[in-house]
């Protein structure tokens, strides 16, 4: 039984794990990038999202997303993107969360 657990477990938090951009997430970063694109200190292409929850975890969408962009001079900044539903569209608020935080978000 714990071989199976072995192979089993570890495969299934792969499959939920990484992966394609969902919508949310590709939302988030594009917005991003669209913020940081008018200051000089990012590198252009080096921003990455945290994903919606998996359905299997969590029923209802993302409302915050967490975002590191990459800094030319190294390191990330992480930025903080609201969404907020508006009657046409969806808005985005966006702020740092924190200063060279690192280049790895939290799953």
């Amino acid at each position: 039984m714990r071989g199976v657990l072995g192979i089993v477990l570890p495969a299934l938090l792969l499959a939920g794990c990484g992966g394609p951009e969902d919508e949310t997430q590709r939302f988030a970063r594009e917005a991003t990038e669209s913020y940081v694109a008018e200051r000089d200190e990012y590198t252009d292409g080096g921003v990455r999202c945290t994903g919606n929850p998996r359905p299997w975890f969590v029923e209802e969408q993302a409302t915050v997303v967490i975002c590191a962009a990459r800094r030319e001079a190294g390191g990330c900044d992480w930025y903080r993107v609201e969404l907020v539903p508006r009657p046409t569209r969806v808005a985005t608020r966006i702020r740092l969360e924190a200063a060279d935080a690192g280049c790895v978000l939290p799953p």
